[in-house]
């Protein structure tokens, strides 16, 4: 009769505070002291990163052998094999109902890991402390594009997720996700959703996006915009009257839209700024701080699209579209929604004294 001690994940192989533990144990660990990412690196304790800060485990460092003993436990042989050609690999892992997304790559050291825990219900839009400006209006959109930004560990997933649930309760639409790979599960509610994962459904997003368009689709979400591909077929979708609702690594909504355009070689960027004009709705910029009293809360500004601002897209003046960041569009700015969190004391004096130091430094 096997056991859960027999199974790979249940036998102890590191060692924390004295005691050795499993990784099903390290998992129960992460849940229990709120931590949102695990980093295990070869010559490297145990790291934990708790409310937006990286503290680091009593444990002894990682060992090759511990690593790749970590990696059998998550990746099949065909995804090590595929791990080892690419040198990258993610994967998503439940255990007992909770959900972490793993991510594995190649350092200087060797193999490492990254373990994230997706949260296990999808927070209520309205609960995710956005301005009430923001979130009316994103609770508003029906078509067009919609780019939400910001750094590794802003909080872009768990806001596009929370939109496509407030979609799915309030809205009788046909949904499609394509992500890499699959994080929170929706359940059917007034909408019907569909889920595929890049690599284990469909090739690539881009091909994910060409299939949609034939579907009859009225919301699309792209996990991230990473080629060329992917962009152009999110701007073709955003042209024909879906919502494309996507994620993009920027330090700014500004920088999205160069990011966006930049994409491209100088011959056809002018094409692009047009379709961008023609089907961008906003960019959501965020970033979390620490929340006074516990947890962390969002900082954001918008871009939305008016009639000025697509006029500026297809002009390819781009250095004129700063002056419609926040108010100018109906929406916030960085700095303003910096001073309001101050004022309804949801972050500490300090906190704001850190971002604008910051901020008038340029970083």
């Amino acid at each position: 009769m096997t056991t859960d001690a027999d199974q790979p994940l249940h036998r102890p192989i590191i060692e924390v505070k004295g005691h050795n533990i499993s990784l099903a144990q390290l998992l129960e660990v992460m849940r229990a002291q709120k931590t949102s990412d695990l980093y295990l690196k070869i010559g490297s304790p145990i790291r934990l990163k708790i409310e937006g800060r990286v503290v680091t485990g009593e444990s002894p460092p990682i060992s090759r052998r511990q690593m790749d003993y970590i990696i059998g436990c998550f990746l099949t042989e065909e995804q090590r094999r595929v791990f080892h050609r690419r040198l990258v690999a993610d994967v998503v892992h439940i255990q007992k109902e909770a959900r972490y997304r793993l991510h594995f790559g190649f350092g200087h050291t060797g193999p490492y890991a990254t373990i994230r825990a997706i949260g296990q219900e999808i927070m209520p839009f309205g609960k995710l402390g956005h301005p009430h400006r923001v979130a009316q209006f994103l609770q508003q959109i029906t078509s067009g594009l919609l780019v939400l930004c910001g750094s590794t560990d802003a909080g872009k997933t768990v806001t596009c997720a929370s939109l496509l649930d407030h979609i799915n309760q309030t809205r009788q639409a046909a949904i499609l996700t394509l992500e890499d790979p699959i994080e929170y599960i929706y359940e059917d509610r007034r909408s019907l959703v569909l889920q595929r994962e890049v690599g284990l459904h469909v090739p690539t997003f881009a091909d994910g996006i060409r299939s949609a368009l034939r579907e009859n689709l009225d919301v699309v979400f792209v996990g991230e915009m990473r080629e060329t591909d992917t962009v152009e077929q999110v701007l073709r979708a955003g042209e024909t009257g879906h919502l494309v609702v996507t994620t993009l690594h920027s330090d700014d909504a500004l920088s999205a839209i160069t990011r966006i355009i930049g994409t491209f070689p100088s011959s056809d960027q002018p094409r692009i700024r047009q379709s961008l004009a023609a089907t961008l709705t906003g960019v959501l910029y965020q970033r979390l701080l620490p929340r006074r009293g516990g947890g962390r809360v969002p900082c954001v500004e918008t871009l939305w699209a008016n009639t000025a601002v697509r006029n500026i897209l297809r002009s390819g003046d781009l250095g004129k579209l700063g002056s419609y960041v926040g108010r100018a569009t109906g929406g916030i700015g960085y700095r303003e929604c910096l001073v309001d969190l101050r004022s309804f004391d949801h972050i500490d004096a300090d906190v704001l004294a850190q971002e604008q130091a910051r901020l008038a430094a340029g970083q």
